[in-house]
């Protein structure tokens, strides 16, 4: 079962324009919610993280929109670049016991910055 999904899996964007990322999640228990930048033959970065308490994100040309309810996650990168051309992960991790943490395996131990993290990515290419 999938804990997180994320679309567009791929995304052209004129620059200037803004990119738009939606994240949805099963799992009532993730309380923080990173959202990573990779550049090809780079390791991914961490971008912008925003708490399952709140509803809204901002830094810079980055905003962080959360919808518990729903539990929906979108970034929007305004007055997008060709520097922002690279791969884009949504993740949602738990706090948790070690041995509660089994129930959710990580999907990329490299970036285990928490006990239980589930992934998905997009891709965007920003067109001059």
């Amino acid at each position: 079962q999938e804990q997180v999904k994320q679309s567009p899996q791929s995304l052209t964007v004129k620059e200037g324009e803004i990119s738009i990322l939606n994240c949805s999640y099963e799992n009532s228990l993730f309380d923080y919610f990173p959202w990573y930048r990779q550049y090809p033959g780079k390791g991914p970065a961490l971008l912008i993280a925003i708490r399952s308490v709140m509803n809204e994100m901002e830094d810079g040309r980055l905003t962080v929109f959360h919808n518990k309810s729903a539990k929906q996650l979108s970034l929007h990168i305004a007055t997008s670049q060709p520097g922002d051309s690279a791969t884009y992960f949504c993740a949602g991790s738990a706090q948790c016991s070690p041995d509660t943490c089994s129930l959710y395996p990580n999907l990329q131990p490299r970036l285990q910055t928490h006990p239980a993290v589930q992934m998905k990515y997009t891709h965007i290419h920003v067109c001059a």
